[in-house]
């Protein structure tokens, strides 16, 4: 009697050919990826938006990530080393949460010691968050010191915060036209 004849033969025999239709199977998809421009394990694709600005001494820009755990694109900030490369995003297009839907380019202070970022949480609600200086830290990104300046109601509000730090170098909600607080419609003229 062969020795594969019998039933553990049988068996052995089956996983080998079963590993190696597996391993024919991966070589395959492999070279087909390759021949048509990708890869079978597909990378995060990030492109910077907007100018880097300096705080604290470093570079930081917004990026634009395509790929990871979502299905769309997600926002992040990133550090920018001497040669323009990312050094480290936050948050990253891998992770569940945080994420930022949407984002508006970091701005610089007047005294360049510090920064600001608005961006928009899954939830829709616009953040506006100062980052580097003295100020005491809520949490950090790369390092960096990052005080949570609060929510505000719209992009536009978001706009016109980051538009008066940039000018002042102090964030304060952006006050509501007294109109739209009474609810009375403003006298045309």
């Amino acid at each position: 009697m062969p020795p594969n004849s019998g039933p553990m033969g049988q068996i052995y025999l089956g996983f080998r050919s079963l590993l190696v239709k597996i391993a024919i199977f991966v070589v395959m998809a492999a070279l087909l990826a390759w021949a048509l421009g990708g890869t079978l394990w597909p990378k995060t694709e990030v492109k910077i938006v907007g100018q880097p600005v300096d705080i604290d001494g470093q570079a930081y820009a917004l990026v634009y990530q395509i790929g990871g755990s979502h299905d769309r694109g997600t926002f992040g900030l990133a550090r920018v080393d001497d040669r323009g490369g990312l050094v480290d995003i936050r948050p990253k297009a891998e992770w569940k949460n945080p994420t930022w839907i949407d984002a508006m380019a970091p701005v610089m202070s007047p005294d360049a010691g510090r920064g600001a970022i608005a961006y928009q949480d899954p939830d829709s609600t616009w953040r506006v968050v100062v980052l580097g200086g003295e100020s005491p830290a809520d949490s950090e990104i790369d390092g960096l010191a990052r005080l949570d300046a609060g929510a505000v109601e719209d992009r536009w509000a978001a706009a016109r915060a980051l538009e008066t730090f940039e000018r002042t170098g102090a964030f304060t909600q952006p006050a509501a036209d007294e109109a739209d607080a009474t609810g009375e419609a403003s006298p045309a003229g």
